[in-house]
């Protein structure tokens, strides 16, 4: 056993003691007031067996350590940072603090009996062993987070604060999967608290006194900390629990691993200050985070897309490298009854099978009077991407009495149909989570529809479908996730006490008209992706904004909106809008966004309208491609340019519906999307006609070749000695290179060369690395090594480096370090 006391013997150590506690609580509060700020959202879940509890914390894919904190209910521990005690500290290494109701508080104190320490005692004289029953509902929680992939199994902490630090160990001495307990201040003997002065001899309160756990808790880590005047659950008690747990230890030859803090504490029974720092660091010595299993490969990459990278560049300029259409689109036509008209998609090369996976949105009209089967979620697969087949699946059947279809279709490739609400059923975005610990929701879609919440009110919004093979698919139990925009054209933002729904009777076209009237909402399309940078879903999509006079739904623009667990979604946030530059008949439609190499792309889809007129609907569309560095700031270099020219092939030239799941090959990068010659919204009178033309295409770009940087054809400034003809130059911000043994350059240097050389920091040449001790780079490659005639990368002394390219007639796309 170890005991830490802190005597007050003489002035000099009373003022260290007042100095160090009040560092240590001005760290806890620093500490604390930024954790708050960056996540103070308490999650909350339900066990099977019905055990309510609440998470706090940022929770990723991957299992997390946990920290249960116990001590009252789930809202007074978790919403307080007292309470929290060292869970606010280890937030910072991924820890989850979860709670629950602890018995006779919340919800578990039942009509009619008392509460509290008061409820413990009533319980007690009555033979209730409330203990049990708290270890028996902590471990219900241990087993959800465990099997759902929320806990690391290895790294599971039990602490408390008074008789929540009584209840902490005692879960400790009952779960051996607890691997280490905390008492801040804890009851460690229920006889010596006042509430049990009736009952402080019954047999049931002796049996529950943690010095009767000594024999399950010897060898085993438990740190208590409690101020030497503490009266109101004894001090002296707490002694005696921390001897008995090492004369248990000693009796079974196992260590003793006990630490007792007694601190001076003249405010009596309260957490000593600096103590949940102290437990933080303690908890960090018994429970390290695991380390890697192989070093870490180190690589980083340098997109010429933007000038992110680059210090300066002299005589060169950008250009802009659109995809190219694959000559034989569509690769997936509009070929069974309810294929009317196909538009968005979703695409994954699954890596256990090598398949293309295809989802594709076909809208069927009313060729079903079915409202569910309108417009359906549709499957293809494919071995090389360009040869699909659309498998008869047998799970959704389809009905028509339109010729030529007529008849009753039982085997389909039909996987996700709507809910036949108000509205259609639109988009079908497909995320493949391989990181996902549930097998059942290793694919995801998201997509809008209309449904009903818990009070029985329909609202349009996202709704959420999960499948462990992408065909079977359950739709998720709280659809719709949010409530998002519909109809309302021209109307006045309402007033903030007013309710966004209205209806009335349309007499012209003999309908019920509904309106959502829900201002910067996201409205009835969005494509999803897993941020690995903030380890969240992210989707972007459509949003209305109002119009010069303030009235609704006037254009759409792009709006962002993130998820931890792909089921509650933050509220969105307008990232881009069409602007001044922009024709005033632009507008955005859907906006997806995939992240590569440290730029996040959008194929942001452009809708331009037939006119000015009033009431005129949008008619033409093209892919725009947008960057951005952090998903939320976005450029539009080359909007004067169009990365898809879908116009050019008449299966899209009315409507294109680009995805946020390009394929990466090896030397490729696709990207797959939907499209119909008939107008974009609404359809028009092609959309039922013979010249209807609809399916499922792609277009590609050879790797990471979006754009490339090579030199002017003169620079002919008057500070330069003599004019330049194809020279140019791209100096590179300082950058370590430290554990980086191998440089490459995408480069075509067919007709000319090229060339690198490294600076300091300061702009001064390194001896050997200079740009006539560098190997000539020629020809077209992907992956051009970087070399100098007798040095090497990694034999530069530590320091930060700038590299400069010398461009003669050649064009650089990339740089990749590793």
């Amino acid at each position: 056993m170890m005991i830490v006391f802190s005597p007050l013997t003489n002035s000099q150590q009373r003022r260290a003691s007042i100095l160090a506690a009040i560092l240590c609580s001005f760290l806890l509060l620093v500490s604390a007031s930024r954790l708050q700020a960056a996540d103070s959202e308490i999650k909350r879940f339900e066990t099977p067996e019905g055990v309510k509890y609440g998470i706090w914390g940022k929770t990723t894919t991957k299992p997390a350590p946990i920290l249960f904190a116990l001590g009252g209910t789930i809202d007074s521990i978790l919403s307080s940072a007292y309470f929290r005690q060292c869970g606010n500290e280890l937030a910072e290494f991924g820890y989850l603090t979860v709670s629950i109701d602890i018995p006779c508080h919340g919800e578990q104190c039942p009509k009619g009996q008392p509460c509290g320490l008061g409820g413990w005692s009533y319980r007690a004289a009555k033979d209730e062993d409330f203990v049990i029953e708290s270890n028996k509902r902590l471990s219900s929680v241990l087993d959800h987070l465990i099997k759902t992939g929320v806990a690391d199994p290895e790294r599971i902490v039990s602490c408390g604060t008074s008789r929540g630090g009584f209840l902490a160990i005692h879960f400790a001495a009952f779960d051996k999967r607890v691997k280490c307990a905390l008492g801040f201040a804890p009851v460690t003997d229920l006889a010596a608290l006042s509430e049990f002065l009736k009952t402080k001899d019954h047999p049931l309160v002796k049996k529950l006194s943690l010095a009767e756990q000594a024999e399950n808790l010897a060898g085993r880590p438990v740190w208590i900390i409690i101020g030497d005047q503490d009266e109101r659950v004894s001090t002296r008690a707490a002694y005696e629990v921390a001897h008995r747990i090492t004369e248990a230890s000693r009796m079974k030859k196992l260590p003793s691993r006990v630490q007792l803090h007694i601190m001076p504490e003249p405010r009596g029974h309260t957490t000593p200050r600096g103590a949940s720092r102290m437990a933080a660091e303690w908890i960090q010595s018994h429970i390290p985070n695991p380390k890697p299993k192989s070093a870490k490969k180190i690589s980083r990459h340098i997109l010429f897309i933007d000038d992110h990278h680059v210090l300066y560049r002299a005589g060169t300029k950008r250009l802009f490298h659109p995809a190219e259409l694959n000559p034989t689109n569509p690769i997936v036509r509009e070929d069974q009854p309810w294929e009317m008209a196909i538009g968005w998609t979703s695409i994954c090369e699954n890596p256990k099978t090598g398949k293309f996976q295809l989802w594709y949105q076909a809208y069927a009209g009313g060729r079903d009077d079915r409202k569910s089967h309108k417009c359906v979620v549709c499957y293809a697969e494919s071995d090389d991407g360009i040869h699909f087949t659309k498998p008869k699946l047998g799970i959704h059947d389809f009905k028509t009495d339109r010729k030529p279809w007529s008849g009753h279709f039982k085997e389909t490739n039909i996987v996700l149909t709507g809910d036949g609400g108000y509205g259609d059923r639109y988009a079908n975005s497909v995320l493949y989570d391989p990181a996902e610990s549930d097998s059942a929701k290793r694919y995801k879609m998201l997509y809008t529809d209309f449904g009903k919440d818990e009070n029985g009110k329909e609202w349009p919004g996202f709704f959420a479908a999960f499948s462990p093979n992408g065909i079977l698919w359950t739709k998720s139990q709280k659809n719709p996730l949010n409530k998002t925009a519909y109809g309302g054209r021209g109307l006045q933002p309402l007033f903030n006490d007013e309710i966004p729904y209205n209806e009335r009777w349309d007499k012209n076209k003999n309908f019920l008209r509904k309106t959502w009237a829900i201002p910067l909402s996201m409205s009835d399309a969005a494509d999803v992706f897993y941020d690995h940078n903030h380890g969240l879903y992210v989707a972007y999509g459509k949003s209305w904004i109002q119009g010069p006079a303030g009235g609704l739904a006037w254009k759409h623009a792009m709006a962002r909106t993130e998820s931890e667990d792909f089921v509650t979604w933050s509220k969105p946030q307008l990232v881009s809008a069409p602007d001044d530059i922009d024709q005033p008949n632009t507008e955005f439609h859907t906006s997806p966004v995939f992240y590569y190499k440290g730029c996040y792309f959008c194929l942001n889809q452009i809708l331009s309208s037939r006119g000015e007129a009033t009431g005129s609907k949008a008619d033409a569309m093209h892919i725009e491609l947008m960057i951005s560095r952090d998903g939320v700031r976005w450029d539009r270099p080359f909007r004067e340019q169009r990365f898809i020219a879908s116009s050019e092939q008449d299966f899209s030239n009315g409507g294109i519906f680009t995805n946020s799941t390009p394929v990466f090959l090896e030397n490729e990068i696709r990207f797959y999307y939907g499209g119909y010659n008939s107008g974009t919204i609404g359809g028009g009178q092609k959309l039922t006609s013979e010249t209807q033309q609809s399916g499922v295409g792609f277009a590609s770009i050879r790797l990471d070749r979006f754009a490339g940087i090579r030199p002017v054809k003169l620079s002919a400034q008057s500070t330069l000695k003599k004019p330049l003809q194809n020279i140019g130059q791209i100096t590179l911000k300082p950058m370590s290179f430290k554990g980086i043994k191998q440089i490459s350059v995408n480069a075509d240097a067919t007709e000319g060369e090229l060339r690198v050389e490294v600076l300091n920091a300061d702009g001064y040449r390194m001896r050997g690395f200079s740009k006539e001790d560098a190997v000539v780079i020629s020809k077209d490659s992907f992956q051009h090594q970087v070399k100098w005639k007798q040095s090497d990368i990694s034999q530069l002394p530590p320091g930060k480096y700038m590299l400069r390219l010398h461009l003669d007639n050649a064009e650089v796309f990339a740089i990749n370090m590793k």
